[in-house]
């Protein structure tokens, strides 16, 4: 996703590469969790963190691969990353 970002902007590429790394290693992470944890918190995480994942990967598509927006990728994007955010808040709270 960095090279398709520098196409539009060579100043991007560090930028994206960075990011995708960061939200990478988040969904990495989900699954490292501590096996003491409730397995709804980590099955809570984990989606969260999957959820998230995909709702960056469809609006990175969108912005950097697509030539036009698609109104139906915004939708995919707000329900994944609304879901991914609650999901992480539900396992973090049942995770205390």
């Amino acid at each position: 996703m960095s090279a398709a970002a520098a196409r539009q902007d060579p100043a991007l590429r560090v930028a994206v590469a960075a990011y995708a790394t960061i939200v990478s290693a988040m969904f990495a992470g989900s699954h490292q969790l501590d096996p003491a944890l409730p397995l709804r918190a980590r099955r809570a995480l984990r989606a969260g963190a999957a959820l998230f994942l995909l709702s960056d990967s469809v609006l990175a598509s969108q912005k950097f691969l697509l030539a036009e927006p698609r109104p139906l990728l915004e939708l995919v994007v707000m329900s994944t990353y609304t879901a991914g955010q609650g999901l992480i808040a539900a396992g973090a709270a049942q995770a205390r």
